[in-house]
């Protein structure tokens, strides 16, 4: 993988531009899908499918905390509560 983050010289939009050689291929195979070649579109897709999949494998839970821990914070916070709506009156 190492190769694909090597760095090539394109032109985009009539600018030269450094780019790693997998930006190079999504751009080629995106370029080529769009232009009716379904076998590329296709490839294109599976690409990005994977790429977002490992995205979201990455991103931490919504909740870090496990169940215990919930369960713990809850309790917390309905005993400090009533402290709090007593500063707000």
């Amino acid at each position: 993988m190492e190769a694909a983050r090597d760095q090539v010289t394109v032109a985009i939009d009539g600018k030269r531009r450094k780019i790693s050689k997998a930006q190079a291929a999504a751009i080629h195979l995106a370029n080529a899908g769009a232009t009716g070649n379904e076998k590329l579109l296709l490839k294109f897709i599976d690409v990005i499918a994977d790429i977002e999949a490992r995205a979201e494998a990455a991103r931490p839970s919504e909740y870090p905390f496990s169940d215990t821990d919930q369960i713990v914070i809850r309790a917390i916070y309905k005993r400090l509560r009533p402290y709090d709506q007593r500063e707000s009156d």
